[in-house]
C-alpha cells in the first residue's frame, strides 16, 4: 500500500509540474531550499577553513596522535582499576570494562560560572550522560609493540590499510618522478644533457622552422599549452601546502613520522615533476600524447589525495578527514592528562567513580580546587600576545598557540610545531619559483626545441 500511495504521490507531482511553468517552479525550489537552509548551520565550511585538505599522509599522522594519546589514557585506566581492586572486584579486565560502562552513564556537571558564561546557549549539549572527551580515547582497546595499534579486527585492518597505501604513494612519489627523469635523460631529445650545444643551435630560424610538418607544430603547441597548465597546476598545489602546512601544524604537527614526512615528499614529488615536464614533452612526436603525459604528471603528485585515488582506496575523503581532524583536537582540548583528576577519590562502586565537573574555563579537577591539566592547553602567554596585537585579550584560534602534551611526564610539543614553519618556508619558495616558471616554461619549451632539419642538412648527410 505505500508503494501505490508513493506512486500516486509521484504522478501528482508530475502533473502539477505539467500545469506550471517549469522555470517559475525551479525558482521556487530554489526558494523553498533556501528557506530549509534558515537556521542551519553548515559546521563542514567551519571544519574545512580550520582544517587542511586531506591526503594519506596527514590521516596516518592524526591516526599516529590519536593512539598516542588512546594508549596512555588506557594504561592510567588500567592502572586505576587495579588500584580500586577491592572496590570494584572481579578480574583486571572485567574491572576495566566496568569502568567504560560507567563512564558511558556519567554524568557532566556544569557550575554556575559555567552556565552563566553559556547563558543565551543551548546548555543541553555540555550537559551529557557520558564524557566524549574521554570515550572517544578509552573505548576501543589499543596494543602496544613497535607501533601502537588497533586491537579491533576492523580497527586494525583500517590501520594497517592507511599505512600500506601511505608507505606505497610514498614510493611511487619519491621515486616515480625520479625514474622518469633517469629513463629519458640519455634520450637525444634531453636537451639539457648538453645545454652547450643546444644554446648555439637556438635562433630564429630554427624556432619558427619551416620545414616541420602540421604534426610537428600541432605536438610543440600542445606541449606550449600544456606546459603552462600543468606549471598553473603545480602552483595552485603549492599555495594550498602553504596554507595547509600552518593548519595541519596548528592541529595536529607533532610527534609523527607522517607529520614530518608527508609534506616534504609532497614538496620533492613537486620539484621533480619540474623537471620532468620539458624532459618528457621533449620526446613526445603527437599531440595526443601530449595530453596524457600531462596527465600522468598531475596523477603522480595528486596521488596521496583523499579527494582522489588515496580516498577512494581508503574509503574517506576530505570532509570526513577535515572533521576527524577538527574533533580530535576539539576532544584532547577538554581530555585530562591524568585522569586521577576526573576520579572521585572516595568512590564506593563504580557508579560513583567518575567525577566530572566544567568550570567557567576548563573541565575541574576531582583532586584540588583547580582546573584539571588537558591534553592540549593554550600557552599561558598567547592571551597577551594576542591583546597587544587585536587591542582584546582572546585569541582566535587561529592565532592560539597551545602545547600538547601524550604522557604526564612526557615531552611538551608545541602547536603550531616548528616542523610546520619549515614546511611552509619550504612551499613559499616553491610558490616563488612556480610563479616564475609558468611564464618561462612555455617560452623555454617552445624555444628550445627539436632541432631543425635543413633541406641543405640532409643533402650533406646522405653523400656520407
Amino acid at each position: 500500500m505505500k508503494l501505490a500511495s508513493s506512486m500516486q504521490k509521484t504522478s501528482a507531482l508530475e502533473k502539477h509540474f505539467h500545469t506550471k511553468h517549469p522555470l517559475r517552479m525551479f525558482y521556487r525550489d530554489v526558494l523553498d531550499e533556501v528557506e530549509g537552509c534558515k537556521g542551519h548551520f553548515d559546521l563542514s565550511a567551519v571544519w574545512a577553513r580550520l582544517a587542511p585538505s586531506g591526503n594519506v599522509y596527514r590521516l596516518c599522522a592524526l591516526q599516529e596522535v590519536r593512539l598516542g594519546h588512546c594508549a596512555d589514557l588506557q594504561s592510567q585506566l588500567r592502572e586505576l582499576a587495579e588500584e580500586f581492586e577491592e572496590t570494584l572486584g572481579g578480574t583486571s579486565e572485567e574491572r576495566y570494562n566496568l569502568l567504560i560502562a560507567s563512564l558511558k552513564e556519567a554524568k557532566v556537571d556544569l557550575d554556575e560560572a559555567y552556565e552563566q558564561a553559556e547563558k543565551g546557549w543551548e546548555l543541553d549539549s555540555f550537559k551529557t550522560t557520558g564524557y566524549p572527551p574521554l570515550e572517544e580515547f578509552l573505548v576501543g582497546n589499543v596494543s602496544r609493540g613497535l607501533f601502537v595499534a588497533p586491537a579491533e579486527p576492523g580497527a586494525w585492518k583500517d590501520w594497517c590499510t592507511s599505512k600500506l597505501v601511505g608507505c606505497m604513494v610514498a614510493v611511487v612519489q619519491i621515486l616515480g618522478p625520479v625514474m622518469v627523469v633517469l629513463s629519458l635523460w640519455q634520450d637525444p631529445t634531453n636537451y639539457l644533457q648538453h645545454p652547450l650545444e643546444t644554446a648555439k643551435r637556438i635562433s630564429v630560424n630554427n624556432v619558427f622552422c619551416v620545414e616541420r610538418d602540421m604534426g610537428e607544430w600541432c605536438t610543440i603547441l600542445m606541449g606550449v599549452v600544456f606546459s603552462f597548465f600543468v606549471v598553473v597546476q603545480l602552483l595552485n598545489y603549492a599555495h594550498e601546502e602553504l596554507e595547509d602546512a600552518y593548519k595541519f601544524g596548528r592541529l595536529a604537527g607533532c610527534a609523527s613520522f607522517w607529520a614530518f614526512a608527508g609534506g616534504y615528499i609532497n614538496a620533492w614529488c613537486v620539484m621533480w615533476n619540474i623537471l620532468v615536464i620539458p624532459v618528457s614533452f621533449w620526446k613526445l612526436t603527437h599531440a595526443s600524447q601530449v595530453v596524457l603525459n600531462a596527465m600522468t604528471i598531475l596523477f603522480m603528485f595528486n596521488l596521496d589525495d583523499l579527494a582522489g585515488t588515496a580516498g577512494a582506496v581508503l574509503g574517506t575523503s576530505d570532509t570526513l578527514f577535515q572533521r576527524g581532524l577538527c574533533w580530535n583536537y576539539a576532544l584532547l582540548s577538554q581530555c585530562p592528562l591524568d585522569l586521577r583528576d576526573v576520579v572521585n577519590p572516595k568512590a564506593t562502586s563504580a557508579a560513583d567513580f567518575w567525577q566530572l565537573r566544567l568550570t567557567a574555563t576548563a573541565l575541574q579537577s576531582a583532586r584540588a580546587a583547580q582546573n584539571a591539566e588537558t591534553r592540549v592547553a593554550p600557552f599561558e602567554q598567547t592571551p597577551l600576545l594576542a591583546a597587544n596585537r587585536n587591542g582584546h585579550g582572546v585569541p582566535s584560534l587561529e592565532q592560539l598557540k597551545v602545547c600538547m602534551r601524550f604522557t604526564k611526564d612526557g615531552s611538551i610539543y608545541q602547536l603550531p610545531s616548528a616542523n610546520s614553519s619549515i614546511q611552509a618556508s619550504l612551499w613559499q619558495l616553491l610558490v616563488w619559483i612556480l610563479r616564475l616558471l609558468q611564464v618561462l616554461m612555455p617560452a623555454f619549451y617552445f624555444v628550445v626545441n627539436k632541432p631543425c632539419t635543413h633541406p641543405d642538412d640532409a643533402t650533406a648527410a646522405s653523400k656520407y
